[in-house]
């Protein structure tokens, strides 16, 4: 089973909602050891991390034809413990409610994520906490033009322009 990294950061924390933007950067090895890189950017309005999170992240996995095992890299603590602790499968079997009885924010998303799991056959490790592109991403995203509510390529040119973007990891931002 081929191996892929999924990094995701977003301008929000927590769970305060605001006017937001996300990003990932997915990778992966192809057949003839070339790196695969995609990259998109989202910016949503009512949004918190966890949701920007969430869209990356089913947004990444709908670009995947065949099982990997993926690793989710996310500074969202809540969403990889829910991914790491199997929580949709539950949510699912409780017509999308939690322990509590309570209705789970954006089921729609986590069905959606289930989907291409199940669909694909991934198996998925979550990792919280800071990743190589976290501090990149950090500074850029804010920059970035992302359009609203549409994933789309973000343009090659935007992430490496030279004058107005620093800090970028190893391969980036070189003219």
């Amino acid at each position: 089973m081929r191996a892929a990294e999924i990094y995701i950061g977003t301008t929000l924390r927590g769970s305060a909602k605001g006017t937001g933007k996300g990003m990932y950067i997915m990778q992966s090895r192809t057949a003839d050891g070339k790196i695969y890189e995609k990259k998109a950017a989202v910016e949503l309005g009512g949004a918190t991390e966890s949701r920007l999170v969430l869209y990356c992240l089913r947004d990444s996995l709908s670009r995947f034809r065949y099982a990997c095992e993926v690793t989710v890299h996310t500074e969202c603590t809540w969403v990889a413990s829910a991914l790491g602790s199997r929580w949709a499968e539950a949510w699912r079997e409780r017509d999308w409610t939690n322990g509590k009885g309570k209705r789970v924010k954006d089921p729609g998303l986590w069905r959606d994520i289930l989907w291409h799991l199940e669909d694909t056959g991934h198996v998925l490790r979550a990792v919280s906490g800071k990743h190589e592109f976290s501090s990149w991403m950090r500074l850029n995203l804010p920059r970035l033009y992302a359009p609203r509510d549409v994933f789309g390529e973000v343009d090659e040119k935007a992430l490496n322009f030279v004058n107005g973007w620093t800090g970028s990891p190893a391969g980036y931002g070189r003219g």
